[in-house]
């Protein structure tokens, strides 16, 4: 717990924090070493389409993907303008995702980690080395999230 309190109070005192997140089309850049394979890449930070532009409902069905996730629910940590903080904590690993939103757009971005989650190379919040299980974890979010927004 005291590195949790850690990686919060890191996050209000650092400057890396979101001031107003903006989905952006995911562009992957091939030059980037070390690098995973551009599939799991794909399938954590690829936008995806809301289909709708109330953000109420956006915010609302990336909560409720949160909770219905495949394996562990991820717990809310907070939010700012345009982007909800979700945590996952598994084995004494955790993970800080960023979950930016908009009216045509919601991308996960990289936030924070402690344990085997933190990413060894992070370029412009997209996690472009980390392991198999990092990238499990979160595509599992991803799909939950874009299963919830289908049904709005």
């Amino acid at each position: 717990m005291r590195s949790l309190t850690a990686l919060s109070l890191g996050c209000l005192l650092s400057m890396s924090c979101a001031v107003q997140a903006v989905p952006t089309t995911l562009e992957i850049n091939d030059n980037i070493k070390p690098k995973s394979s551009n599939r799991y890449i794909r399938a954590v930070h690829q936008e995806i389409e809301t289909g709708t532009d109330d953000l109420n409902k956006v915010r609302y069905a990336i909560l409720e993907g949160m909770l219905v996730t495949k394996g562990f629910a991820w717990v809310y940590q907070g939010e700012g303008d345009g982007y909800i903080l979700a945590r996952f904590d598994y084995r004494g690993d955790t993970n800080v995702m960023r979950i930016e939103y908009g009216a045509s757009l919601v991308q996960l971005k990289y936030h924070d980690a402690l344990g085997d989650y933190v990413c060894k190379k992070l370029v412009e919040d997209i996690c472009y080395k980390n392991s198999r299980g990092y990238y499990n974890y979160i595509k599992n979010l991803r799909n939950s999230i874009s299963k919830q927004l289908a049904r709005l």
